[in-house]
Formats: C-alpha cells, sequence, structure tokens
C-alpha cells in the first residue's frame, strides 16, 4: 500500500478517523512538501469520499489561510461558510446576494453576536437590512449552526504557512484549539511543516507537540502523485501517451502537482493540432515546459564543435562566450547541480589568464543567475533537444513561451 493509500485508508476508510466520533475536539496535521498534491489529495480523495457517505454525510469545509489578514476574518469565513450549508437557499438569487454582502464591509455599522467565545460581525452573513437583524438573530439557522459544529463537523485549514504576516502565529494555533475546545468538531489542518522561518519554528513545534492529536506526513512518490493527477476525466485522451509523459517526468524528477498539471495540459493541445508525436519531440515538449515553469528560462542549441557534441545553452551572450566551454566537462548525470556550480567556481578562480577583477565578475555573476545556471545544468543534464532537429526544437520553445501553438 502507498504512503497516499495508507492516509486515505486512515482517514475515510471503513473505519476511517475522520469518520469516527473518536476524533471529535481533535486536531489532525498533513504535511507535505510544497507541489506534493496535498490539496488536491485533501480535495480529490478526501472530501469526495465524505461527500459520498450514504448514511451520512459528513459536513466538512474547507478554508485558505491565504491572504487572511486577522483572525476575524477567518471567523467570518468559517461561519459563514457553515451558516450557508445548514440549510439551501430559497433561491439562487438570494445566494448570490448573500455572497454580495459578505464581500462588502458594513464596519461602522456592524451588529456583533457570539459564536466561536468572540464577537462575529453578523453584516457578513445578512443578507437583510441592519434593523431587521434581530429577525435574524431569532432565526432557528443561528440554532442549527451551532448544532452543525457541534455535530462532528470537519474543518480544514490549508495554505498554513502563506497567511499574512499580520496573523500570529500563536494566536492562530489559540484559535484552533479553542474551536476544538468549545466545540464536537474535527480540525485538519494542511501545511509543509519545513516552510517555517526559524521565529515561529519553535511555536510551531510546542502546539504540535501540545495541540495535535494525529501527524500525518504526506510523501507521496511520483508515480503516485501523477496517478492522481491523470485520474482527472479531461485527461482521458491522453492515455496512450501516459507511459512517455510519467517515465519522462521520473527522469526529470520532479515531484509537484501544479507543474503536472500545466505539462498536461498543454500536452493536450500539441495533440489536439496533430503536431509531431515522435517520442523523442515528446519528451522535450515535456522537460521544455519543466525547465519554463522551474526556471523562466528559454535554451537553444549551440553547437560547440566540442567532439561533434551539440549542447543546449541559454541565449544569452555572455554564457555563450564566458562559461560554455566548462559544461562538456562537469555535466554528468551522477552529478549535482552543487557539484556542477563548484566546479564551475573552481574553474574560474583557476584559470592563469583571468585578472582578479573579472575572476569577481564571473563568480559575481554565477550567484546572481542561478537560476540561469540551474536551467542549464537541466537542459544539458537531460538533453532536452536528443535526436530532433533545431526547427522542431524551436516550434517547441515557441510554444511554451507564447501558450500559443502556430499552425502551419
Amino acid at each position: 500500500m502507498t504512503n497516499q493509500e495508507r492516509i486515505e485508508e486512515y482517514l475515510v476508510g471503513e473505519n476511517g478517523y475522520l469518520k469516527s466520533n473518536i476524533s471529535n475536539h481533535k486536531i489532525i496535521m498533513l504535511s507535505g512538501k510544497w507541489g506534493s498534491g496535498k490539496t488536491f489529495f485533501w480535495k480529490d480523495k478526501i472530501i469526495k469520499n465524505l461527500n459520498n457517505e450514504k448514511d451520512k454525510k459528513i459536513p466538512n469545509h474547507y478554508i485558505s489561510l491565504y491572504g487572511k489578514k486577522s483572525i476575524l476574518e477567518i471567523e467570518n469565513e468559517i461561519f459563514l461558510k457553515i451558516f450557508e450549508s445548514v440549510d439551501s437557499f430559497e433561491s439562487k438569487e438570494k445566494a448570490v446576494e448573500l455572497s454580495k454582502n459578505v464581500v462588502n464591509l458594513f464596519s461602522s455599522f456592524s451588529s456583533v453576536i457570539n459564536i466561536f467565545g468572540v464577537n462575529l460581525d453578523m453584516s457578513k452573513v445578512s443578507d437583510k437590512p441592519f434593523d431587521k437583524l434581530e429577525e435574524i438573530l431569532k432565526n432557528k439557522k443561528l440554532e442549527k449552526t451551532v448544532e452543525y459544529l457541534n455535530s462532528g463537523a470537519i474543518i480544514c485549514f490549508d495554505d498554513f504557512e502563506r497567511k499574512s504576516k499580520d496573523i500570529d502565529l500563536n494566536d492562530l494555533f489559540g484559535f484552533i484549539t479553542q474551536l476544538t475546545l468549545n466545540f464536537s468538531c474535527k480540525v485538519v489542518i494542511i501545511l509543509n511543516d519545513d516552510a517555517f522561518e526559524e521565529s515561529d519554528k519553535t511555536i510551531f513545534s510546542n502546539v504540535k507537540e501540545k495541540s495535535v492529536s494525529k501527524y500525518l506526513k504526506y510523501e507521496p512518490t511520483i508515480k503516485e502523485l501523477f496517478e492522481i493527477i491523470f485520474e482527472n476525466e479531461s485527461y482521458k485522451k491522453l492515455d496512450d501517451y501516459k507511459e512517455i509523459i510519467l517515465k519522462t517526468i521520473q527522469e526529470a524528477e520532479i515531484l509537484n502537482a501544479r507543474v503536472y498539471i500545466q505539462i498536461l495540459d498543454n500536452f493536450i493541445e500539441w495533440i489536439s493540432n496533430n503536431q509531431d508525436k515522435n517520442e523523442n519531440t515528446l519528451r522535450s515538449l515535456i522537460l521544455v515546459n519543466i525547465n519554463f515553469i522551474l526556471y523562466h528560462t528559454f535554451l537553444y542549441p549551440i553547437n560547440i564543435n566540442h567532439n561533434g557534441i551539440k549542447y543546449v545553452y541559454h541565449i544569452d551572450t555572455k554564457i555563450s562566450t564566458n562559461f560554455y566551454f566548462l559544461y562538456s566537462n562537469y555535466i554528468f548525470p551522477h552529478n549535482t547541480f552543487l557539484h556542477f556550480k563548484m566546479e564551475l567556481e573552481n574553474q574560474i578562480k583557476n584559470k592563469k589568464e583571468s585578472l582578479d577583477e573579472v575572476i569577481r565578475t564571473n563568480l559575481k555573476f554565477i550567484e546572481d543567475n542561478i537560476l540561469l545556471f540551474k536551467s542549464i545544468y537541466f537542459a544539458n543534464k537531460l538533453d532536452i533537444a536528443r535526436e530532433i532537429d533545431d526547427d522542431t526544437f524551436t516550434k517547441i520553445n515557441k510554444f511554451i513561451e507564447t501558450g500559443i501553438l502556430i499552425k502551419e
């Protein structure tokens, strides 16, 4: 069983942790690297499973902390989402109108109620005039909202490390802990615990030790992550090319859900327009796409007449004249980028005819353009234009650069 399957089984299997009352009043932490597909996994596997329960649908809500500037803003969004889902609205128009009122901030006139042990701005959940607020407070939906929270509802907080710096991490964890103490709900936190800065690491460690009941590490393999992305119905037309796509991604050693989605979307466009389907061409298409996403550069083949081998370099003149002669000796499949960079720097330092000022300039150029050199290493190590002609490679570059596939 894979890491992904184990976590899915543990959380929402037949006797899953989230389906049991044992997880009420608990905080569950799901941690994984950026791009590893944590959010995609949560929404595509866990939420779908919870929503498909035949006997009892488990209430669940997803809250992104990205861009949130205060605890109050988070509190209001939680309440709004629960308030909306207690029962259906009379009409779609009413729901739309309510959403508009949420966006509008009537701070100077707002009335408040106490739900989470703190004041909540009712102007954000009311589509009625404030002189009618009494009617809303008497509405049984408010009572049901509290009942809903006490029914084992799941609240998932995502983008934890992308919260605004205006929100103190200690205060945020305090609010989440209080939520599980006051209500019989379950809280899931999705994050990358390696991303916290030094000032927050101690806070995180303390909270993890004292408040988190379950800590789950999400570590999918490239194949696992690719499979969950590829399950999307829109990618069915790529079934015949699945093997070459996965093989190339594994060759590049890239574990990133967003990268996979961009690759697949561009691949569909390429295939749909009856472009060259030669395996080397498709491999190059994928690698050029990855290179652009990661390093924001475009590279072109330049024959440096080194034993008849063609290498791929950035088009920058300074790169071509000052550095390309070094690549052939130091890019090997077993080398890392760090080793490649060290070899470049050593060559520059040991070049006898170079003046000290030239050496300093060249070393600084590497540091100032580190993404460019990572791109050069990536392109040369994988030979991204392998066995395809220059015209085809240029066409691939233009497609990825402009986002438009020009038909001939």
